[in-house]
């Protein structure tokens, strides 16, 4: 009896000792929410992100994606977050413009901005047999607008705000289709559900054998996809991105706001995660925290224009 009440003792000093370096562990933690799917490209970046974050502060980095409901769901789990530091949510171009539209729960300016990673183009992808190129696009949403179906994520978004930048400046109109994705505009485009695409040029190697990006929002041409001309050099004075960047809780002592910058900092100059944009044919976003800030202040006030412009709101 005394043999096994001493083995016992022995176990629970043991395992009590594992559930305070378990809890130990959990408090150091540095979650990354997003609204993403697994898999998405969001989910993607994030994770090469979270590699070299936890490469530098010796502590993991955990990626936590919650689907749903165009962010709503990520927005509340750093709501309802500890003002720690040890929170952060992944967002991107749409945060301006999805929490401008009706029945709302939160504004931007919920948030508190830390860092802009990412600058992905925005791209019109098309079947190849049926558009050679912009202008004959251009040419049927001038001749027959109603039959022209073009599709990417969400009604009031940032896929849905530059097609209508575009088609402003073409004097041309087209049918919006709203999914759930990009990527799964780009399948219904190619089973012949929709004439058109917006998504992003970083998925481009994905949908090439089957598909034609017309044109993409960059500055200028990529160096990966050399044959893809720019909106801008086309004619239509459009240059936009679609960022991705990282917000904190409001609240968090400016010490823990600062420390957490300069390790994201860190990560997005290393090779690895250089080396992974350069592949994505995507750009190095980054900017001081007041020039991200400004960067959405501005925004904002870009997006609530288009969006009274299609009536979604007054």
């Amino acid at each position: 009896m005394k043999t096994m009440i001493g083995w016992l003792a022995r176990w629970l000093v043991v395992a009590g000792a594992g559930l305070l370096a378990a809890g130990a562990q959990a408090q150091q933690d540095l979650r990354i929410i997003h609204g993403s799917s697994a898999g998405a490209p969001q989910d993607v970046m994030l994770r090469v992100l979270a590699d070299e974050m936890s490469k530098i502060s010796g502590s993991r980095v955990l990626i936590e994606p919650t689907p749903g409901a165009d962010g709503k769901i990520s927005h509340a789990a750093l709501l309802r977050a500890q003002a720690d530091g040890r929170t952060l949510l992944a967002e991107g171009t749409g945060i301006t413009s999805i929490l401008q539209l009706p029945g709302h729960e939160h504004e931007w300016t919920d948030f508190e901005p830390l860092y802009r990673m990412q600058l992905d183009p925005f791209a019109l992808y098309a079947l190849p047999s049926r558009y050679a190129d912009l202008k004959s696009f251009v040419a049927d949403m001038k001749a027959q607008p109603d039959k022209v179906r073009l599709g990417g994520w969400a009604t009031g978004g940032p896929f849905h705000i530059i097609s209508m930048q575009l088609a402003a400046e073409a004097k041309g109109k087209f049918d919006w289709i709203p999914y759930t994705s990009g990527g799964k505009a780009i399948v219904e485009m190619i089973g012949g559900n929709i004439e058109g695409a917006m998504s992003n040029i970083s998925v481009y190697n994905t949908f090439k054998q089957r598909t034609v990006v017309l044109a993409h929002s960059g500055e200028a041409r990529l160096a990966q996809f050399p044959e893809v001309p720019t909106l801008k050099e086309l004619g239509y004075n459009i240059v936009r991105y679609h960022w991705r960047g990282l917000f904190i809780k409001k609240g968090t002592p400016e010490a823990l706001i600062q420390k957490n910058y300069e390790l994201v900092q860190a990560a997005v100059k290393s090779a690895r995660f250089q080396t992974f944009l350069k592949d994505t044919a995507t750009l190095d976003g980054t900017l001081t925290r007041a020039g991200f800030r400004e960067m959405l202040v501005k925004q904002a006030a870009d997006d609530a224009v288009i969006l009274k412009q299609i009536k979604i709101i007054q």
